[in-house]
């Protein structure tokens, strides 16, 4: 592993000055996000390590179409950065055509949903497939939601792959893909607290989908651990996409167009107004921090009862509260600042 973390370190260490010494992979502003942004200059070159790594990994593995699968869904979210596709429903739909096949094709499925009746339901493997499809969406859109500012949904996931290998270690899964991508994000995140390195949708695609990967796994090959503790680990990208959706339809806002009333921007904008700190990266920072410290805490106490399906669900009902009455209180702050 130390081996494998300094040749990475290096690796991205050159291709960075690359980047910035020939402006490649610079982030392009988008006009609505402009004042969530580090005013310096990011390189949403994040993506394009992950890929690179990754997919070394699976060919060294010999599971090519699993390199297929990963480089498919970065190279959608690589023409976004570009600009190249800028319609969302377009995009979408490439997306989940993009996942239809390979779900299929590598015979992906989410194994039980300790329900008898929707377990009876998952025997028939186009149900099955179609559900699968749609969670790995939700997770891959759900995290370039997150993807808002610096260090969030990166060390979002850092915690989530530390648990499953330091915490469960008996758990059957591909150790060497998920260590290399534990190792992977370290690095990524040293240059992402400095706005340095951003991942960009691209990144937030081929992360989120990896992540995926190994969960699907996690619960198909550990029949003992509930699969609500699988989605309590992804439970935050998620329900932040479920709830944006929800959101914009009950204000009649565009579902595919970016706003800036996501979680993490409101506690920004709360603590930008009341701190008044000069760096973007600090306060950034404060705010990943706020939300994954509670991420953390909860999942720690799922560790110990993660075969308990009851508590998983309670655990999930418990964030759901948390983030609901935090988001209206926010908001109603908010509104009289701007008053």
């Amino acid at each position: 592993m130390l081996i494998n973390f300094t040749f990475y370190f290096i690796f991205i260490l050159i291709i960075f000055f690359i980047c910035k010494k020939f402006n490649f992979f610079l982030d392009i502003k988008d006009h609505n996000h402009k004042k969530f942004a580090s005013n310096q200059k990011n390189y949403f070159v994040g993506g394009f390590f992950i890929a690179l790594i990754l997919i070394y990994n699976f060919v060294e593995q010999k599971d090519y179409f699993y390199g297929l699968f990963l480089i498919s869904i970065f190279i959608v979210g690589l023409f976004a950065d570009f600009k190249l596709f800028n319609n969302p429903k377009l995009r979408l739909l490439v997306q989940i055509s993009l996942l239809v096949f390979f779900v299929y094709f590598l015979d992906i499925k989410i194994p039980s949903t300790r329900i008898e009746i929707i377990d009876i339901l998952f025997e028939n493997d186009f149900i099955n497939y179609s559900f699968t499809v749609f969670c790995l969406a939700i997770l891959i859109n759900g995290s370039n939601f997150v993807d808002g500012i610096n260090t969030l949904l990166i060390n979002y996931y850092i915690i989530v792959l530390g648990l499953i290998l330091f915490f469960l270690k008996d758990a059957n899964i591909n150790q060497y893909f998920t260590i290399n991508l534990f190792s992977l994000l370290i690095i990524i995140l040293l240059f992402n607290v400095f706005g340095q390195i951003i991942l960009g949708d691209s990144g937030a695609y081929i992360l989120a989908l990896s992540i995926g990967l190994i969960l699907i796994e996690l619960s198909n090959e550990n029949d003992l651990i509930s699969p609500y503790f699988i989605i309590l680990l992804i439970w935050y990208p998620c329900f932040e996409l479920l709830f944006s959706m929800i959101r914009r339809l009950v204000f009649n806002l565009y579902s595919y167009e970016p706003d800036t009333m996501h979680l993490h921007q409101m506690i920004l904008k709360i603590i930008s107004n009341n701190l008044k700190l000069k760096s973007d990266n600090v306060n950034h920072f404060l705010v990943a921090s706020i939300i994954n410290l509670y991420n953390l805490s909860i999942l720690i106490i799922s560790l110990n009862y993660n075969d308990k399906t009851n508590i998983m669900l309670a655990l999930i009902a418990i964030n759901i509260i948390v983030y609901i009455s935090i988001y209206l209180v926010l908001r109603k702050k908010l509104k009289a600042l701007q008053s």
